[in-house]
């Protein structure tokens, strides 16, 4: 009783210096110190908070389940700001490390170390649980990718966290990946997607967003809409922060490693880095961060650069990635030897990042950053044969990664650099409407004819490959092979659609305009559900902005097809961009662009 009687009064006082009896209701239910400061008070301003500030009490502050449910709530309040707030920190500093890579010299010995098999380990206590050290490098060797895995588990399966991220991972694996890359599916010869399996053990920021988009990915499909689901959801959102968060923590200590441990540029280490962020990238845009994408693009592109200073190097370099000390795939294979995992890490992250370049020229209104990498690369004239023969090192085709000919890509590509150049010209007040016609006319003949080409390929009928034997077990596209030409042709007629904007201004009732933006929603319409239609979000968001009032409620229709996932990738804010472009119809006049559209929501957006 003596010893109850002395605690009380040791504590008591320390209680009434921080709880706050004329400070704001917020402060008061949180039981902190108020500054007391009105309208809003410092407290809850710092912490980005509701403060409630009212002479009266509130209904909610009634000592039972309204006020612990307040409680709550802020509570949630101020952790969502601390995750953001540290969010943002590794941010920034990313951005700084990205910037010092352009002071690397790429000219110092260090670029040789590609042969080597040395390995960078890193212990990570926040994952203490599983027990593992991590390796900053791919080693392409089974064995040690396992005793350095962040998927290794000392204890047994179906206990603690591990088990749980296991199942996380093959979702990504079976679900996420494909749903956001419908057409990359490499033939069994070629490796498959085995590499995939293998960044993941290897790679701790590609590990964490990969768990990340598989908690957002599995949390949407199984809410649903439903409120029975919510509080399944919320577990699953948490974990979604925490895994992106300790993410940005492996990425920055990444770059910071190839800006200061190395005299010169550490080429595998550099496209372990490139991965990384190309990975965040996709976090980015498939959960809406608004704009922190072109954060991840600029710091992907500068590694890129220094991972491939020369264009002309680009068959040396794949090459180079391959050694006989390697474990898999066996020197014995011959030439028949898939690709080893940073040969296909390589080809799948340099193919993406020149797409991702290609339209985010198109949301910022400028001229792709890495144009000069185009011919040596991906050629205009190159096309894609689908064989069940191991591919050789050479050129690559946006075919293969993203269902569209170089040419068709690059030609989009053309017109943002047009939209650039007149721009320019406008700038300094010498632009001739003649000239812009006539630069315009050339790219128009190229897609017109290009459209002409794939109506005649939609009337033949295409038979599919054995896609058990020649490619992965999902059926998609290969089991609609014969909506590809449909599927290049949207993308086509789009860009139709934004040359013709360039060219006369923001017409949409332009008869050019009209024809490609009617035959695009006409073809739109057959695309069958699924991944299919999330690969048009670009295409349909361009003509849908350009659409009539009528059509509108075709392009909701196609939204809604994706069910639950529409909340997932850019289809949610292609439809958004669309809705607010229609509602300022009576605003908008010749002087509208599409680079205004892609910028409507207040931020800058890219539709991968």
């Amino acid at each position: 009783m003596t010893t109850n009687c002395i605690v009380t009064d040791t504590i008591q006082p320390m209680y009434s210096k921080l709880r706050s009896f004329d400070g704001c209701w917020t402060c008061r239910v949180r039981r902190k110190k108020c500054a007391e400061n009105r309208p809003v008070c410092d407290t809850c301003q710092a912490l980005q908070i509701t403060c409630y500030y009212e002479e009266e009490k509130p209904p909610w502050m009634d000592g039972g389940v309204r006020q612990t449910n307040m409680m709550e709530e802020i509570k949630a309040q101020v952790k969502r700001f601390a995750t953001q707030k540290r969010k943002r920190m590794h941010l920034e500093i990313l951005q700084a490390e990205a910037n010092n890579l352009d002071h690397i010299d790429t000219e110092s010995p260090a670029t040789d170390v590609i042969d080597k098999t040395d390995t960078l380990t890193d212990f990570d206590p926040s994952l203490g649980h599983l027990g593992v050290a991590f390796t900053s490098e791919i080693s392409n060797d089974s064995t040690s990718v396992l005793q350095g895995s962040p998927m290794q588990n000392k204890t047994p399966i179906g206990q603690g966290e591990a088990d749980k991220e296991l199942h996380l991972l093959m979702i990504y694996l079976d679900y996420v990946f494909p749903y956001l890359f419908p057409h990359y599916r490499p033939s069994i010869l070629a490796g498959g997607r085995g590499w995939i399996l293998e960044i993941l053990h290897t790679n701790k920021p590609v590990y964490h967003s990969a768990v990340s988009l598989s908690t957002s990915f599995y949390a949407i499909v199984l809410n649903n809409g439903d409120k029975a689901h919510d509080e399944c959801t919320m577990q699953m959102i948490h974990k979604f922060e925490s895994q992106i968060e300790l993410g940005l923590k492996e990425l920055h200590k990444e770059v910071n490693y190839i800006n200061t441990n190395a005299p010169g540029f550490d080429m595998k280490k550099g496209l372990v880095v490139m991965q990384s962020i190309l990975q965040m990238l996709f976090f980015e845009v498939a959960t809406s961060n608004k704009d922190n994408w072109k954060l991840h693009l600029n710091a992907a592109i500068a590694v890129f650069l220094r991972i491939l200073p020369d264009p002309k190097e680009w068959n040396k370099t794949l090459k180079s990635l391959y050694t006989h000390t390697h474990k898999w795939p066996p020197p014995e294979f011959g030439l028949r030897r898939p690709w080893t995992t940073n040969q296909a890490a390589l080809r799948f992250f340099t193919a993406t990042i020149l797409y991702i370049d290609i339209l985010s020229s198109v949301t910022l209104g400028n001229v792709p950053q890495l144009a000069s990498y185009h011919a040596s690369i991906v050629p205009e004239c190159l096309s894609y044969e689908k064989s069940f023969e191991a591919i050789q090192a050479g050129y690559l085709c946006f075919d293969e990664f993203f269902g569209l000919k170089n040419w068709i890509v690059q030609v989009l590509g053309d017109v943002a650099s047009l939209e650039d150049w007149k721009r320019t010209q406008k700038k300094s007040s010498s632009l001739q409407a003649s000239e812009l016609e006539s630069r315009g006319k050339v790219l128009s003949d190229v897609i017109k004819a290009g459209i002409q080409s794939l109506e005649s390929h939609c009337q033949r009928q295409y038979i599919a490959h054995d896609v058990t034997t020649l490619h992965v077990v999902d059926s998609w596209p290969d089991a609609n092979a014969n909506e590809q030409p449909k599927h290049e042709m949207v993308w086509l007629l789009a860009t139709l659609s934004y040359l013709n904007v360039v060219i006369l201004g923001w017409q949409p009732s332009n008869q050019e305009i009209r024809w490609s933006v009617a035959k695009a929603t006409n073809l739109l319409c057959q695309v069958p559900k699924g991944p299919g239609i999330r690969a048009l979000a670009w295409p349909m968001c361009i003509s849908g902005c350009l659409s009539p009032p009528e059509d509108e409620a075709i392009y909701r229709a196609l939204v809604r097809q994706l069910g639950p996932l529409e909340m997932f990738g850019t289809m949610k804010e292609a439809l958004l961009v669309m809705k607010t472009v229609w509602s300022m119809r009576a605003e908008i006049d010749e002087c509208w662009d599409v680079a205004k559209c892609m910028n409507v929501l207040g931020y800058s957006v890219l539709l991968i």
